[in-house]
């Protein structure tokens, strides 16, 4: 393996997620700050569309964009790679060799030092110990993920149609998250599904989702989920609660009352911790579920000079929840406080503004449910709810695309053909 080398930088983001590319962005753009940012993957999709690449669409039409491209445009580094360590004493970062396919290393193994460093390398969805899991299901963490859904559910259903097998296509869902309830709605959908062979030939794609929790979407207001329910049943999704899981098998999922459902692919969707290199850097506190500590300035409990943000991360006094909204927040938070903090100023707290839930239901009428300063939250339907959702992932392109090219992709939108989703949820 070739030595390591060190390279300094001002600041040093790790993680291209919402949050951390969105704070590159900010930095970088219009101040020259020497910014550094890292990622495992050489191009950005919002987190929040996987589900629409797991049902089929390409990342072009989730409006995936290269790291570099941004780094070349907003005048921020970029380096592909992976978190190896933190060493906050000696304000240094260390990253993984890269490696191709077959692990012959593209890249070495790289120290990097900074005089402020944010950790934004989001989260992952927790097995619970249940056995088969890690063998038998998928998870929908990162693109990669995604790309493989669609991989197994496309190859089966072109070995039913090549076969002339007309049974349903089974796909379980374990999990009512955002995640979960979004996946179930594009899959029973299968617009993306004729890209294997014409609509007519294809078998029904019949999902089942389950939830070991009394009712679907745990945590959501009562009025929400019943919404959601709702809106899922009358799209043909089969919704099971009080269904703890207790065994994964390659075609079924078994629960802890006995019952058997019979999967061709499962998907695991059962919350989000934080990574598992949290718990292998040692200088850094984390909580019982992965998540760096921080304080409410959002600096490590360990370092002031390391930061952290999203779902890697919890404030345990205010803790926010593990959305993409949140971690924009923290990131337009830490745009303003870094600079200072680096300027000798003391960082301010970081206070959570929860905006609400947002659902978009194409021909199924649309539901958005918002925070207000009043007793009551506010509740539209229809073409405003629609708007609504759109709204957030524009502002998620105009930040980090700037208002010309945010502007072209949303022109670009307008004219796209491709079905949408008829349900997504963010709150």
């Amino acid at each position: 393996m070739s030595a390591a080398r060190l390279r300094t930088h001002s600041i040093v983001i790790v993680g291209g997620g919402a949050g951390g590319l969105e704070l590159a962005t900010a930095l970088a753009r219009g101040q020259g700050r020497d910014v550094l940012l890292v990622d495992r993957h050489a191009c950005h999709v919002w987190k929040p569309r996987l589900h629409e690449v797991a049902a089929g669409h390409g990342p072009g039409q989730v409006d995936e964009i290269s790291y570099a491209t941004l780094a070349e445009q907003w005048g921020f580094a970029f380096r592909q790679g992976e978190l190896l360590d933190v060493l906050p004493d000696a304000r240094m970062v260390r990253l993984a060799p890269v490696c191709d396919e077959d692990g012959h290393e593209i890249a070495p193994a790289e120290s990097i030092g900074f005089q402020a460093l944010v950790l934004a390398v989001g989260g992952v969805t927790p097995d619970l110990g249940v056995e088969g899991v890690a063998e038998h299901a998928f998870r929908l963490d990162d693109l990669v993920d995604a790309g493989r859904i669609f991989k197994t559910l496309s190859r089966g259903l072109l070995a039913r149609v090549a076969r002339g097998d007309s049974a349903a296509f089974d796909v379980v869902i374990a999990g009512s998250g955002a995640t979960g309830v979004e996946l179930a709605s594009h899959l029973v959908e299968g617009h993306q599904c004729n890209t294997v062979a014409p609509r007519r030939d294809l078998p029904e794609v019949r999902v089942t989702m389950l939830e070991a929790m009394d009712g679907i979407m745990p945590g959501m207001a009562d009025d929400v989920r019943a919404n959601i329910r709702q809106r899922l049943e009358g799209q043909g999704v089969r919704i099971v609660t009080a269904a703890q899981v207790s065994r994964v098998t390659p075609g079924a999922v078994e629960t802890e009352d006995g019952a058997t459902h019979a999967s061709d692919l499962t998907v695991w969707t059962t919350g989000t911790v934080g990574p598992e290199i949290a718990s292998r850097i040692g200088a850094l506190p984390t909580n019982d579920k992965r998540q760096w500590l921080v304080r409410r300035s959002l600096q490590s409990k360990a370092s002031e000079a390391v930061f952290a943000l999203g779902d890697c991360a919890v404030i345990e006094e205010s803790p926010a929840p593990p959305t993409a909204q949140a971690a924009s927040e923290q990131a337009a938070h830490l745009s303003r406080t870094i600079p200072a903090w680096l300027g000798g100023a003391a960082p301010e707290p970081f206070e959570y503004r929860n905006r609400g839930t947002v659902l978009s239901l194409a021909e199924g009428g649309s539901v958005a449910k918002f925070k207000t300063g009043f007793s009551d939250d506010l509740m539209i339907n229809g073409r405003l709810a629609r708007a609504a959702y759109r709204g957030l992932y524009r502002q998620h392109q105009f930040r980090i695309l700037g208002p010309v090219k945010g502007t072209e992709h949303m022109i670009a939108d307008v004219f796209e053909k491709a079905v949408s989703p008829r349900l997504k949820v963010f709150g």
